[in-house]
């Protein structure tokens, strides 16, 4: 028996299926309770659903059977009926197929208050006995065969949340795309892989009963990539069809048609069970983050509220698709993009003007989808990551077939070995991971082991390192002031340490993990080589190298961008002057190592790996001022890069796992400066609960700057007090 598919049949009961549950329930619980008689009917059983009868005849165990979600609910009501109308039962086994575990404790207690002893027996109860005798492995098979099976059938499970995939077709091409991405050797070429894909979708509802004849499956598959070329697309086809013969699917030779073998259809139904599952838990995760931002007393309708994980869903998705595109505009034009918040934002109010909400929510949709979408694809724990991920590398690998498909060849273009320069605006988020204990954002590092792993090397130049120092230096100096007597702005790290609910007395001891005092540039450095391999090399002589012109029109722009950038503060001119001469030293730099190489802009050696804006901006005003004589462009950029490595010449070096938890980072910049009520209301948090264990302070702390940046959205500055623990 699959249990995969004995979990999707217990998820997707409905409260029509009730009988098949009962009779689930019934047969797991009688290899215990063999003198068990079932009361259940739709007219009602007076609060029992089935009924075991002591020795003597008289019952004191009543076993109730639910598919409800509010089970809190049906407990307590189930218990006050036994009461009134059976009060010597003193036992109930309450049956349910949600997931509840220790939930159920507080409950547990309260009804033991009034004589009834409480027993849950959850989703998880019947997963682990399901195959502990052949009368629960029957009865498990059975509710398979009701529930889950046609649900598969349905294609319930197909994704109908990116709305520019109309055909069903399509849809379930993405899906089966990224099934067998996550399933096939890393070695296989993708465009085996990919047609293998197609090939399964378009045989999925077939059986030896129901062939498909060949011409068939060439039009399903057509329909899939409706924009590439016909003959390509049927030849490639036909290949995977002969190649999946020999062991996946079954061929009539005389009359030309296929079938999945039944192995395959029970391998394919598993997969798609699982898939399912992850649906159910990332959504849930969904749910419970924009929950966060309806918990300080707004009062919104609450079909609006609904309504905005299935929204979050669907931007999510349009995001994937956007990449996707620009990646494969980025391999045809030889010019790269970049996916940032502009590009998300704008996704958004599209969604908006697609799925109109006119409630009072709509002003605040913006911000809480951004937020929410943001800390999904940054901070994503491992079980969200591997599920963007699939679903990611499904729309990158679409978009590629629609375009060409012959993926293997079209990749051969992206760099296959290569040098990446890295500049502060990566550096300082990478330091940050290092400063959360629980490891949860761990995008970065990554990254770059896998960089070093698969034989990328890593640059950075003494000026970046500076830039890093100082911004320590000046992180550290701020956590020694009270967050009412610091001016300007809170430093990153520091921020970031901050947020994550530590305390400030602690951060001077956290920042020693990546220097010491004596020499505290070659320490960050050797950190630096030491976990990923990286070199230390300057570039102002190739700098230097480059035309005249160019070099001032480079000085001019990162000048004003600084400045425009700095208007607002108090930054002593020396320093702003050593911060342009250190941007404009590595960007000039990598252009100067790039003259030597006489290759397209996508098969150049060195690169500039970036998150600054400004570098990028200034990229494209080059191109404007210097026409057909502007420089190839060096910036590379995350998202490019981690596509790169999912479906490029590297993708055979990495494991399977490591492609599978390949970060999903599309260009989100450094997080904006913690405002500075934000951190006072930080310290005066944790005064007040001095005294408390340290791991509660942090919670709290931490907890309620998140409350603080949530009211935010909503246009509220004040931030509460915590006073709970």
């Amino acid at each position: 028996m699959n249990i995969n598919l004995f979990k999707l049949a217990l998820e997707h009961l409905a409260p029509s299926d009730w009988e098949h549950f009962e009779k689930l329930c019934s047969s797991f619980l009688v290899s215990e309770f063999s003198d068990l008689r079932t009361m259940a009917s739709s007219s009602g059983d007076g609060g029992r659903d089935s009924e075991l009868y002591s020795p003597t005849g008289n019952p004191f165990i009543g076993a109730q059977y639910s598919v409800t979600v509010d089970w809190k609910s049906k407990i307590k009501r189930t218990v006050a009926r036994l009461a009134s109308e059976f009060p010597d039962i003193h036992i109930l086994i309450f049956m349910s197929n949600q997931t509840i575990g220790a939930k159920a404790d507080d409950i547990k207690k309260e009804m033991l208050d009034q004589k009834i002893s409480v027993d849950v027996r959850d989703k998880n109860w019947f997963l682990e006995r399901a195959i502990s005798d052949v009368i629960r492995e029957a009865a498990a098979e059975e509710l398979i065969d009701k529930i889950a099976r046609p649900y598969l059938r349905g294609e319930q499970i197909i994704p109908k949340g990116a709305t520019s995939l109309t055909s069903s077709e399509s849809r379930s091409a993405l899906l089966y795309l990224g099934l067998q991405l996550q399933d096939d050797q890393t070695e296989k070429g993708l465009t085996k892989i990919s047609f293998d894909a197609l090939v399964r979708a378009a045989l999925r509802h077939s059986s030896s009963e129901d062939r498909i004849p060949r011409q068939k499956i060439h039009d399903s598959v057509l329909t899939m990539l409706p924009h590439s070329d016909g003959k390509v697309i049927m030849g490639l086809t036909d290949a995977a069809l002969e190649r999946l013969s020999k062991r996946y699917i079954r061929h009539w030779q005389q009359e030309d048609s296929f079938c999945l073998t039944y192995d395959e259809h029970e391998r394919m139904a598993a997969q798609l069970a699982d898939v399912d599952s992850q649906t159910v838990v990332f959504m849930s995760t969904v749910t419970n983050l924009i929950n966060d931002f309806f918990t300080n007393g707004h009062t919104f309708p609450e079909a609006d509220i609904k309504a905005l994980p299935e929204r979050v869903s669907r931007v999510i998705q349009k995001l994937f698709l956007r990449n996707g595109e620009l990646f494969i505009e980025a391999l045809q034009s030889g010019t790269l993009s970049r996916i940032g918040l502009k590009d998300l934002e704008d996704i958004i109010l599209h969604d908006l003007i697609e799925f109109p909400n006119l409630s009072t929510l709509l002003p605040h949709i913006p911000r809480i989808i951004c937020s929410v979408v943001k800390e999904l694809l940054v901070q994503a724990d491992e079980t969200t990551l591997r599920y963007l991920r699939r679903i990611g590398n499904s729309y990158t690998l679409f978009t590629f077939l629609n375009h060409t498909p012959d993926i293997q060849s079209a990749t051969r273009k992206l760099f296959s070995h290569g040098t990446i320069w890295v500049d502060t605006s990566i550096l300082l988020p990478l330091f940050a991971e290092f400063l959360d204990e629980s490891k949860k954002n761990s995008n970065l590092s990554t990254i770059f082991t896998i960089c070093h792993e698969i034989g990328i090397e890593l640059r950075v130049t003494n000026g970046v390192i500076q830039e890093v120092e100082a911004h320590m230096s000046n992180a550290l100096n701020c956590s020694q002031y009270t967050g009412s007597t610091w001016r300007g702005r809170v430093p990153y790290l520091y921020n970031q340490y901050i947020t994550l609910g530590n305390s400030p007395l602690t951060f001077k001891q956290s920042l020693e993990r990546f220097r010491g005092y004596a020499r505290p540039q070659d320490d960050l450095f050797q950190f630096l080589s030491d976990n990923f391999g990286f070199q230390l090399i300057d570039l102002d002589e190739p700098a230097m190298s480059l035309p005249e012109d160019l070099r001032f029109a480079v000085d001019r722009l990162w000048s004003e961008a600084h400045k425009k950038r700095r208007h607002t503060e108090d930054t002593d001119n020396p320093t702003t002057d050593i911060l342009i001469k250190h941007d404009i030293e590595t960007y000039l730099g990598v252009v100067a190592l790039r003259q030597k190489e006489s290759v397209s802009e996508l098969g150049y050696r060195h690169w500039l790996l970036t998150l600054d804006t400004v570098a990028w901006e200034i990229r494209d005003a080059l191109k404007k001022e210097h026409f057909k004589d502007a420089p190839t462009s060096p910036l590379l950029s995350l998202s490019f890069l981690t596509n790169s490595m999912a479906i490029g010449p590297h993708r055979s070096r990495i494991s399977k796992d490591g492609l599978l938890t390949l970060p999903i980072i599309l260009d989100v910049e450094m997080a904006e400066s913690m405002p500075i009520d934000i951190l006072a209301n930080a310290e005066k948090v944790r005064q007040t609960h001095s005294g408390r264990p340290e791991y509660v302070i942090r919670r709290m702390v931490r907890d309620a700057i998140d409350a603080a940046r949530r009211r935010r959205t909503f246009g509220i500055n004040a931030v509460p007090n915590e006073t709970n623990p």
